[in-house]
């Protein structure tokens, strides 16, 4: 119903008027959150996703300046700080929505400065002395410039949709394509040029599966037409079919049944996307095998980034339909655990991987309106408390063969996270199913895996995962070499006290990690995405709990603790970022907690990633190792979701161990890997390959006059 009025509005209305309209349109279609007053949530885009009017009320006319809260609040309000942030980050929203439309407006009355500003807009980019706010500025004017454009072409084709319409009371309804974060639209063939019957059709994102293979269920914008059972056999037939059914191409994709019919489909796809004039740039699919046996013995990858075209060939950078890639295997069924989710995006990927599956999702906070494919199980995760996040990034892949595959990451699924943002994978190898006649607790790993992986999904006490733990039960781990370390809400205790967060790191170094009689020189590094309230000094929190736990080694001695170095962006380092050219932010860090913690700044270190050309892609990786005093060598590395916080990494009480969070990561102990007590940083030592940093050695602490990235800065 949305999408039918979006359009109907946008066919009435001329560019002008239709400017004018947005504001209040965008406000309109917004779902209200379904927390409404009780909603805890600082995300920009949640807000920009959801509606808030209790916030709504307050903000409308302070869009400018310091926010002021009136004494009286019609609805209850507990936390008066959280009410602040939450301002503040509408503030933000609306206010870039308002600045958004009055560019597209100022531009449709002055299209003679198309040219100009074009130009203009190269050179703010290419002048590195040139101040931020104009480089801001005028990055708006050059979006709303293509914008402009784009709904001028929508204008043509949507006048000549409307005359048919309203021609026909049995005409098909259209409604528009939308992709929530990146823009990327997939439309139909254009009208041909024969008549008006081959109309152009527009799906929610092309991706919505209301009629797959379902004889009662019609397409939505082709009730009356036939259903297509079966996926065409070529991709003209494809396009010929799309058009005069009116199926989606998601919607032919889910119907085929072959591999060869969903290669057609993808390459139909790849070819309208360029047709429309976006950017395509995939990994052609069929060779990720290699890349993942020549990744042996670490499995692990860093996202590739789309800006830098120096990490597109990097042997460790990856995209994520290559995770999907069909040299591995069909992939029949998949398990998406995450905080934010984009199903539309998510879809897409496998589409472009040529791999059609059932899907369960379970999430925190999903980022887009589609409506679900019958493939398709969604499940929001609920926190017991409302300082929590569902934060996991965990995705088991099923095979036609009946083997699975664990991926665990460090990325949202949705696509600011797969482009120019620093993210971090490891992937298992194909983990074949037992022999029938195996015990249930044969086919362990050296490292425990399955065990601790069972007891997290465990964790859910969710029916619909039940397929998921005996699919992970059945399989065999053996191969697997790493250990699995993840946070679930709760005050743990008793058998459980040291099975999660920091807790659990502790527990398996003091088991297996091995260290020189120089161990307190090895300098302990942090790197997030994020900080928590860390408590009024080192000591507090960071010193006594995680130095402590990340100090263990066996055997234990008695040795002081580390240095600590932590790795996390300068606002400098943010300016000359992929993300501020969008104004984009993956780090949410607030002024306000910053202001209680501000001892922390003598810890700090940049993001510098030149080696990996990853410098300009705002890390969302989190990583936490060991270094030598050569900066050579490491002892252990974890790859995980959780930030700097207690939230992520537990709090000990005086009988229990405290999370707030679900995370998800691994730990990389030699021994397991390599035989080994230490991996290798620089350079390969006796045929032992380098295992991969992201940033650069040694790192580089903050300047004088640096200062952490904060939320703060885009309304400052």
């Amino acid at each position: 119903m949305v999408s039918e009025l979006w359009l109907i509005l946008r066919l009435k209305y001329s560019c002008t008027q239709f400017s004018k309209l947005l504001p209040f349109i965008q406000v309109a279609m917004k779902q209200k959150c379904p927390y409404m007053e009780k909603c805890y949530r600082k995300n920009p885009i949640h807000f920009n996703e959801m509606s808030h009017p209790h916030l709504e009320k307050i903000i409308k006319d302070q869009l400018e300046g310091e926010i002021r809260i009136p004494e009286k609040l019609d609805f209850e309000c507990s936390d008066r700080s959280l009410l602040v942030d939450q301002l503040k980050v509408l503030q933000m929203v609306l206010r870039k929505q308002k600045t958004n439309t009055d560019s597209s407006l100022s531009i449709t009355q002055s299209t003679s400065q198309v040219g100009s500003s074009n130009s203009t807009v190269s050179d703010a980019i290419s002048n590195p002395n040139q101040e931020l706010k104009d480089k801001v500025e005028k990055h708006k004017q050059a979006m709303a410039i293509r914008r402009e454009s784009k709904l001028k072409e929508m204008d043509e084709q949507g006048e000549a949709l409307y005359k048919f319409s309203n021609s026909s009371a049995d005409s098909a309804k259209v409604h528009t394509m939308k992709d929530k974060l990146h823009k990327l639209k997939i439309a139909e063939d254009n009208m041909e040029q024969g008549g008006p019957s081959q109309e152009k059709k527009r799906s929610n994102s092309g991706f919505n599966d209301n009629g797959r293979e379902n004889k009662k269920s019609k397409s939505f914008h082709n009730k009356k037409n036939e259903e297509v059972q079966e996926c065409p056999q070529s991709a003209n037939n494809s396009t010929n079919d799309t058009t005069s059914k009116g199926k989606s191409l998601m919607d032919i994709f889910q119907s085929c049944s072959s591999t060869k019919s969903r290669i057609e489909v993808r390459e139909k796809a790849i070819e309208m996307m360029k047709r429309q004039g976006f950017n395509v740039s995939v990994v052609e699919p069929g060779n990720f095998a290699m890349k993942y046996a020549l990744s042996a013995p670490y499995h692990l990858f860093f996202t590739r980034i789309q800006n830098s075209k120096s990490t597109h060939d990097q042997p460790f950078s990856i995209t994520f339909p290559e995770i999907l890639d069909r040299s591995l295997g069909e992939i029949v069924n998949s398990l998406h655990i995450n905080f934010m989710v984009d199903v539309g995006w998510l879809c897409l990927q496998y589409l472009l991987a040529g791999q059609r599956t059932d899907m369960l999702i379970l999430y925190g906070d999903r980022v887009d309106e589609e409506k679900l494919s019958l493939n398709i199980t969604m499940i929001p995760v609920q926190m017991p408390t409302k300082f929590g996040c569902h934060h996991t990034k965990i995705m088991i892949l099923k095979y036609k063969d009946d083997g699975i595959r664990v991926v665990v990451s460090t990325a949202n699924l949705y696509s600011d996270d797969w482009e120019n943002r620093t993210q971090g994978l490891w992937i298992s190898p194909h983990l074949p199913p037992l022999p029938e006649s195996a015990n249930t607790n044969d086919g362990e790993s050296p490292t425990g895996f399955k065990k601790d992986l069972l007891l997290y999904l465990n964790k859910y006490r969710q029916p619909a995962i039940t397929e998921w733990t005996s699919a992970v039960r059945r399989a065999d781990f053996s191969s697997v070499n790493v250990f699995f370390i993840a946070s679930v809400p709760g005050r743990h205790k008793g058998v459980e006290y040291d099975s999660w967060g920091h807790r659990k790191l502790g527990y398996v170094l003091s088991k297996h990690a091995t260290l020189p009689p120089d161990a307190p020189r090895w300098t302990l590094v942090a790197q997030s995405s994020s900080i928590g309230s860390l408590g009024p000094s080192y000591e507090s929190w960071l010193l006594k709990e995680i130095t402590s736990s990340m100090s263990k080694e066996s055997p234990s001695n008695l040795k002081s603790h580390p240095n600590f170095q932590f790795i996390y962006p300068s606002i400098n380092n943010y300016k000359q970022s992929f993300d501020c050219r969008v104004g984009s932010c993956c780090l949410p860090y607030s002024l306000q907690t910053h202001s209680k913690q501000e001892w922390i700044e003598s810890y700090m270190y940049q993001w510098k990633a030149t080696r990996t050309a990853r410098d300009k892609a705002m890390p969302h990786i989190k990583s936490y190792t060991r270094f030598s005093p050569d900066m050579k060598k490491i002892p252990w590395f974890v790859l995980t979701s959780a930030n700097l916080s207690k939230a992520a990494w537990g709090t000990v009480g005086k009988d229990s161990h405290y999370i707030m969070n679900y995370e998800g990561g691994v730990i990389f102990i030699p021994k397991f890997i390599i035989g080994s007590t230490t991996f290798p940083v620089q350079e390969e030592e006796n045929g032992v390959p380098v295992f991969p940093i992201p940033y650069d050695l040694p790192p580089t602490k903050y300047q004088s006059g640096d200062k952490p990235f904060v939320m703060e800065f885009f309304y400052s």
